[in-house]
């Protein structure tokens, strides 16, 4: 049965904290997608990052970030800037509308974070996550 399996659990668990995140977000009136609320945070921890870095990190093909970092550009959260070491590259920088966003949403993002943790212990999360790395290991292997 697919619902037994473990991937299977994995996925619908990843799906559910989206569809979370997203539901609170929208009740806030905050127009922005998880997803995009991922780029754009990681473009703000890497200052001067390119859409193909941006891609890797959060493991997503090259037109789906492509498409955010146009919504995130449109909506002024965002530039870009071409690159000084490689003309066919963009570099990504927060603009100064998506610091305020970043910092007036943060608060709100850490409670999606820790919602499903809500009752576990110290010991489970930390097993979570140490068997989380085991798996993306065994598939980088």
């Amino acid at each position: 049965m697919i619902n037994k399996n473990t991937y299977f659990q994995i996925e619908l668990t990843a799906r559910k904290i989206r569809q979370y995140g997203q539901s609170i977000l929208k009740s806030l009136g905050i127009d922005i997608t998880i997803e995009q609320w991922l780029v754009l945070n990681v473009i703000n921890e890497n200052e001067s990052i390119n859409q193909i870095d941006v891609g890797e990190i959060l493991v997503k093909d090259k037109p789906t970030i492509s498409r955010m970092v146009n919504h995130l550009e449109k909506k002024g959260l965002i530039t870009k800037i071409p690159s000084s070491k490689d003309s066919r590259k963009v570099e990504l920088n927060i603009s100064k509308k998506g610091k305020t966003m970043i910092n007036d949403i943060y608060p709100t993002i850490e409670k999606i974070r820790f919602k499903g943790l809500n009752e576990l212990s110290q010991e489970e999360i930390k097993n979570i996550e140490n068997i989380l790395e085991k798996i993306q290991k065994n598939l980088d292997s």
